[in-house]
Protein backbone atom coordinates (compact mmCIF):
# COMPACT_ATOMS: atom_id res chain seq x y z
CA UNK A 1 0.00 0.00 0.00
CA UNK A 2 1.58 2.77 -1.07
CA UNK A 3 1.15 6.36 0.96
CA UNK A 4 1.17 8.60 -1.63
CA UNK A 5 -2.35 6.84 -2.83
CA UNK A 6 -3.40 6.76 0.21
CA UNK A 7 -3.34 10.27 1.07
CA UNK A 8 -4.31 11.16 -2.01
CA UNK A 9 -7.15 9.30 -1.45
CA UNK A 10 -7.86 10.84 2.01
CA UNK A 11 -7.07 14.91 0.85
CA UNK A 12 -9.77 13.86 -2.37
CA UNK A 13 -12.59 12.49 0.12
CA UNK A 14 -12.06 13.54 3.54
CA UNK A 15 -10.19 17.04 3.76
CA UNK A 16 -7.37 19.00 2.50
CA UNK A 17 -6.24 20.72 5.66
CA UNK A 18 -5.49 17.26 6.93
CA UNK A 19 -1.93 16.61 7.32
CA UNK A 20 0.22 12.96 7.49
CA UNK A 21 3.07 11.89 9.34
CA UNK A 22 5.15 8.51 8.78
CA UNK A 23 5.78 6.77 11.98
CA UNK A 24 7.42 3.57 12.27
CA UNK A 25 5.06 1.39 11.28
CA UNK A 26 2.10 3.21 10.57
CA UNK A 27 1.10 6.55 8.67
CA UNK A 28 -0.38 9.22 11.06
CA UNK A 29 -3.31 11.30 9.59
CA UNK A 30 -2.92 14.63 11.52
CA UNK A 31 -7.03 15.23 11.22
CA UNK A 32 -8.89 19.16 11.14
CA UNK A 33 -10.83 17.62 13.64
CA UNK A 34 -10.58 19.25 17.23
CA UNK A 35 -11.77 18.49 20.66
CA UNK A 36 -12.97 20.96 23.62
CA UNK A 37 -9.31 21.02 25.23
CA UNK A 38 -8.18 21.90 21.56
CA UNK A 39 -6.42 18.84 20.45
CA UNK A 40 -5.89 17.98 17.16
CA UNK A 41 -7.01 14.15 16.73
CA UNK A 42 -5.04 11.84 15.25
CA UNK A 43 -5.61 8.84 13.61
CA UNK A 44 -2.93 5.85 12.00
CA UNK A 45 -3.23 3.58 9.24
CA UNK A 46 -1.18 0.27 8.97
CA UNK A 47 -1.39 -2.97 7.65
CA UNK A 48 -1.92 -5.40 9.73
CA UNK A 49 -2.99 -9.42 9.24
CA UNK A 50 -3.05 -8.58 5.56
CA UNK A 51 -5.82 -5.57 6.49
CA UNK A 52 -5.98 -2.21 5.97
CA UNK A 53 -6.55 -0.93 9.82
CA UNK A 54 -7.15 2.59 11.46
CA UNK A 55 -6.51 2.75 14.82
CA UNK A 56 -5.95 5.37 17.17
CA UNK A 57 -3.03 3.74 18.50
CA UNK A 58 -3.83 3.72 22.15
CA UNK A 59 -4.05 7.56 22.29
CA UNK A 60 -7.33 7.50 24.29
CA UNK A 61 -6.53 5.16 26.66
CA UNK A 62 -2.80 6.57 27.36
CA UNK A 63 -3.88 9.75 27.85
CA UNK A 64 -2.21 11.84 24.89
CA UNK A 65 -4.72 14.17 24.88
CA UNK A 66 -4.50 15.50 28.39
CA UNK A 67 -8.08 15.18 29.51
CA UNK A 68 -8.74 15.42 33.52
CA UNK A 69 -10.00 11.94 35.16
CA UNK A 70 -13.24 12.30 36.97
CA UNK A 71 -12.79 8.83 39.01
CA UNK A 72 -16.49 9.06 39.97
CA UNK A 73 -17.68 9.95 36.27
CA UNK A 74 -15.97 6.88 35.07
CA UNK A 75 -19.14 4.63 34.42
CA UNK A 76 -20.88 7.17 32.79
CA UNK A 77 -17.66 8.15 30.48
CA UNK A 78 -17.71 4.27 29.96
CA UNK A 79 -21.67 4.50 28.77
CA UNK A 80 -20.94 7.69 26.24
CA UNK A 81 -18.05 5.76 24.90
CA UNK A 82 -19.84 2.23 24.11
CA UNK A 83 -22.71 4.09 22.49
CA UNK A 84 -19.91 6.36 20.43
CA UNK A 85 -18.71 3.25 19.00
CA UNK A 86 -21.57 1.49 18.57
CA UNK A 87 -23.17 4.90 16.51
CA UNK A 88 -19.50 4.21 14.71
CA UNK A 89 -19.06 0.92 14.61
CA UNK A 90 -15.88 0.83 16.26
CA UNK A 91 -14.14 -1.83 17.79
CA UNK A 92 -11.34 -2.25 20.21
CA UNK A 93 -8.65 -4.79 21.79
CA UNK A 94 -5.98 -5.04 24.26
CA UNK A 95 -2.41 -5.09 23.07
CA UNK A 96 0.05 -7.32 26.04
CA UNK A 97 0.46 -4.38 28.24
CA UNK A 98 -3.10 -4.03 28.70
CA UNK A 99 -3.90 -0.42 26.74
CA UNK A 100 -6.74 -0.41 24.91
CA UNK A 101 -6.70 0.40 21.21
CA UNK A 102 -10.12 1.61 19.32
CA UNK A 103 -10.12 0.89 15.37
CA UNK A 104 -11.69 0.14 12.28
CA UNK A 105 -10.64 -2.57 9.35
CA UNK A 106 -10.82 -1.68 5.68
CA UNK A 107 -10.41 -4.23 2.45
CA UNK A 108 -9.74 -1.51 0.24
CA UNK A 109 -8.09 1.91 -0.30
CA UNK A 110 -11.29 3.45 -1.28
CA UNK A 111 -12.76 2.75 2.48
CA UNK A 112 -10.15 4.52 4.49
CA UNK A 113 -11.56 8.20 4.07
CA UNK A 114 -14.85 6.41 5.37
CA UNK A 115 -12.90 4.95 8.59
CA UNK A 116 -10.43 7.84 9.05
CA UNK A 117 -13.90 10.03 8.88
CA UNK A 118 -15.50 7.77 11.52
CA UNK A 119 -12.66 7.18 13.97
CA UNK A 120 -11.97 10.33 14.11
CA UNK A 121 -15.73 11.24 15.29
CA UNK A 122 -15.54 8.95 17.65
CA UNK A 123 -12.52 10.25 19.43
CA UNK A 124 -13.29 13.62 19.50
CA UNK A 125 -16.47 12.09 21.77
CA UNK A 126 -14.37 9.89 23.68
CA UNK A 127 -12.07 12.79 24.47
CA UNK A 128 -14.77 15.11 25.02
CA UNK A 129 -16.74 12.91 27.59
CA UNK A 130 -13.74 13.03 29.62
CA UNK A 131 -13.76 16.47 29.54
CA UNK A 132 -16.62 17.28 30.64
CA UNK A 133 -17.35 17.06 35.17
CA UNK A 134 -20.68 15.33 35.45
CA UNK A 135 -20.20 14.72 39.33
CA UNK A 136 -19.67 17.52 42.10
CA UNK A 137 -17.16 19.93 41.62
CA UNK A 138 -15.74 20.21 44.78
CA UNK A 139 -15.68 16.24 44.97
CA UNK A 140 -13.78 15.98 41.79
CA UNK A 141 -10.82 18.68 42.59
CA UNK A 142 -10.85 16.99 45.99
CA UNK A 143 -10.06 13.50 44.28
CA UNK A 144 -8.09 14.56 41.44
CA UNK A 145 -5.74 15.99 43.60
CA UNK A 146 -5.23 13.42 46.20
CA UNK A 147 -5.09 10.84 43.61
CA UNK A 148 -2.46 13.11 41.90
CA UNK A 149 -0.50 13.43 45.05
CA UNK A 150 -0.34 10.03 45.74
CA UNK A 151 0.81 8.47 42.13
CA UNK A 152 3.69 11.30 42.54
CA UNK A 153 4.54 9.83 45.94
CA UNK A 154 4.28 5.70 44.45
CA UNK A 155 6.32 6.77 41.18
CA UNK A 156 9.34 8.73 42.79
CA UNK A 157 9.33 6.32 45.08
CA UNK A 158 8.96 3.05 43.00
CA UNK A 159 9.72 4.22 39.61
CA UNK A 160 9.11 1.51 37.44
CA UNK A 161 7.81 -1.17 39.65
CA UNK A 162 4.36 1.00 39.81
CA UNK A 163 1.58 0.75 37.33
CA UNK A 164 -1.21 3.22 37.91
CA UNK A 165 -4.88 2.30 37.49
CA UNK A 166 -3.70 -0.94 36.51
CA UNK A 167 -5.54 -4.19 36.75
CA UNK A 168 -4.63 -8.09 37.29
CA UNK A 169 -5.35 -9.75 34.25
CA UNK A 170 -7.68 -11.91 34.34
CA UNK A 171 -10.19 -9.10 35.77
CA UNK A 172 -9.41 -6.08 33.13
CA UNK A 173 -12.60 -3.97 34.61
CA UNK A 174 -11.28 -3.98 37.97
CA UNK A 175 -9.07 -1.76 38.60
CA UNK A 176 -6.91 -0.81 41.33
CA UNK A 177 -5.13 2.68 41.89
CA UNK A 178 -1.83 1.22 42.20
CA UNK A 179 0.05 -2.65 41.32
CA UNK A 180 3.77 -2.30 42.76
CA UNK A 181 6.06 -5.23 41.41
CA UNK A 182 8.26 -6.43 44.17
CA UNK A 183 10.59 -9.43 43.59
CA UNK A 184 7.93 -11.32 41.04
CA UNK A 185 5.24 -10.31 44.24
CA UNK A 186 2.00 -8.11 43.45
CA UNK A 187 1.12 -5.25 45.90
CA UNK A 188 -2.51 -3.99 45.53
CA UNK A 189 -3.16 -0.55 46.19
CA UNK A 190 -6.39 1.35 46.22
CA UNK A 191 -6.97 5.40 47.44
CA UNK A 192 -9.57 6.48 49.47
CA UNK A 193 -10.98 10.20 49.87
CA UNK A 194 -14.06 12.10 49.20
CA UNK A 195 -15.30 15.39 50.33
CA UNK A 196 -18.17 14.04 52.47
CA UNK A 197 -18.68 11.12 54.48
CA UNK A 198 -20.64 9.49 51.96
CA UNK A 199 -18.34 9.79 49.32
CA UNK A 200 -15.22 8.54 51.61
CA UNK A 201 -17.79 5.57 52.27
CA UNK A 202 -18.17 4.86 48.74
CA UNK A 203 -14.77 5.05 48.48
CA UNK A 204 -13.78 2.48 50.94
CA UNK A 205 -16.91 -0.06 49.74
CA UNK A 206 -15.26 0.19 46.11
CA UNK A 207 -11.77 -0.94 48.00
CA UNK A 208 -13.58 -3.40 49.47
CA UNK A 209 -15.30 -5.16 46.42
CA UNK A 210 -12.16 -4.76 44.64
CA UNK A 211 -10.05 -6.67 47.43
CA UNK A 212 -12.67 -9.25 47.84
CA UNK A 213 -12.28 -9.80 43.74
CA UNK A 214 -8.95 -9.94 44.48
CA UNK A 215 -9.12 -13.15 45.96
CA UNK A 216 -10.83 -14.93 42.87
CA UNK A 217 -7.70 -14.00 40.76
CA UNK A 218 -5.35 -16.73 39.24
CA UNK A 219 -2.42 -14.70 40.60
CA UNK A 220 -4.00 -14.52 44.28
CA UNK A 221 -0.77 -17.09 45.11
CA UNK A 222 1.41 -14.06 44.01
CA UNK A 223 -0.44 -11.27 46.22
CA UNK A 224 1.83 -9.73 48.83
CA UNK A 225 0.32 -6.83 49.81
CA UNK A 226 -3.27 -5.04 49.98
CA UNK A 227 -2.98 -1.94 51.17
CA UNK A 228 -5.46 1.61 51.58
CA UNK A 229 -4.34 4.77 51.35
CA UNK A 230 -6.62 7.08 53.21
CA UNK A 231 -6.78 10.72 52.84
CA UNK A 232 -6.85 11.78 56.51
CA UNK A 233 -7.14 15.29 55.54
CA UNK A 234 -10.26 15.38 53.80
CA UNK A 235 -13.51 16.24 54.66
CA UNK A 236 -15.25 13.21 54.46
CA UNK A 237 -12.75 11.51 56.69
CA UNK A 238 -15.13 10.42 59.72
CA UNK A 239 -13.26 7.46 61.30
CA UNK A 240 -16.22 7.14 64.42
CA UNK A 241 -18.90 7.24 61.72
CA UNK A 242 -17.11 4.71 59.48
CA UNK A 243 -15.83 2.31 61.52
CA UNK A 244 -18.06 -0.41 60.51
CA UNK A 245 -17.11 -0.22 57.24
CA UNK A 246 -13.46 0.51 58.37
CA UNK A 247 -13.50 -2.93 59.96
CA UNK A 248 -14.41 -4.70 56.80
CA UNK A 249 -11.74 -3.15 54.58
CA UNK A 250 -9.39 -4.42 57.87
CA UNK A 251 -10.89 -8.09 56.97
CA UNK A 252 -9.84 -8.12 52.69
CA UNK A 253 -6.12 -6.11 53.02
CA UNK A 254 -3.20 -6.78 54.48
CA UNK A 255 -2.50 -3.82 56.69
CA UNK A 256 -4.39 -1.50 58.66
CA UNK A 257 -5.68 1.37 56.10
CA UNK A 258 -2.43 3.91 55.91
CA UNK A 259 -3.08 7.79 56.31
CA UNK A 260 -1.77 9.88 53.80
CA UNK A 261 -0.31 11.64 56.81
CA UNK A 262 1.79 9.05 57.20
CA UNK A 263 2.10 7.67 54.38
CA UNK A 264 6.17 6.94 54.83
CA UNK A 265 4.82 3.74 56.17
CA UNK A 266 4.33 2.33 52.71
CA UNK A 267 8.05 1.97 52.12
CA UNK A 268 7.76 -0.01 55.12
CA UNK A 269 5.32 -2.61 53.74
CA UNK A 270 7.04 -2.75 50.18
Amino acid sequence: MENKTVIEQIKKSFCNLTSFKQRENALEVVTAFSTINNKFVSVFITITNQKIVVTDSGWIDQNYYETPYFEESEDLIRRIISSYSSNYKIKSTLDKSGVEYYYKICDKIEEIPSAVFDLANFIVGAVNSFCVQYKDEKEEKERETFRSDANSFLKINYNEDVKLRHFLDDFKNIKFNAIITKKSKLNLITYVTGSTPSYFENDLRKSIVNFEIALKSKYVNFIDEKITIINDKSEGYSPERSASIFQLLNEKTTKEPIKWSEKEKILEFI
